[in-house]
């Protein structure tokens, strides 16, 4: 029997931004809202790497990206997009894809710096397991992003490892989260690492 587990996190995106709002403000209040972006995913047992790839395209989020085909693609409410794994039928299933949420910032003035100090402490507070493996700065589209790459247990129990890359272009914040079991973190993610960096920003100056 086909078995999904569900998640309700990484959440998949912990990122305290500041919605749109007529303030001028250009710092990230304590009260600021936190934006919880979730999505079920499940995988298969062996990824295809076979270079046929689809191309998603949406000009309202101004994004673009190719994703293999077979994966299922899925536009959220919110501005999020979740591109999942193929589900077999003969074997269970653990959470893995790659999700994109494009988030609307009430100022131009608020730094990468600043949002990555809020995101790694928003993932330490909510996740008391949380370990952070890796944080560097990166490269989205040519331009300038920063990376984590951490392990947490998520809110069924169940222990998971993420890459989460985030820019900001204009006055959106851009985030991609790819998450897996542990020990299928490495085996997708070359196929991941493709479909990041075909990533592009469209219709935007």
């Amino acid at each position: 029997m086909l078995k999904v587990v569900s998640f309700y996190w990484i959440a998949i995106i912990l990122v305290s931004l500041i919605l749109i709002s007529n303030s001028s403000s250009t710092t990230i209040p304590s009260t600021s809202t936190t934006l919880y972006a979730f999505a079920l995913f499940g995988f298969g047992s062996s990824p295809k790497d076979n270079n046929n790839f689809l191309t998603y395209q949406d000009s309202i989020l101004g994004i673009k990206i190719d994703y293999p085909a077979g994966w299922a693609q899925e536009l959220h409410v919110g501005g999020l997009v979740t591109f999942l794994t193929m589900l077999e039928s003969d074997t269970n299933t653990y959470p893995a894809g790659l999700a994109v949420k494009v988030q609307n910032l009430a100022s131009k003035n608020i730094s990468l710096n600043e949002i990555t100090r809020v995101q790694i402490k928003n993932l330490t507070q909510n996740h008391p397991d949380f370990k952070l493996i890796e944080s560097t700065k990166s490269m989205l589209a040519g331009i300038v992003a920063h990376k984590i790459v951490f392990i947490a247990t998520d809110n069924n129990g169940h222990e998971r490892k993420a890459m989460q890359i985030w820019a900001l272009k204009g006055d959106r914040a851009y985030l991609l989260t790819y998450k897996a079991q542990p020990g299928e973190f490495s085996y997708y993610l070359p196929l991941v690492q493709k479909m990041i960096d075909s990533f592009q920003f469209i219709g935007l100056s």
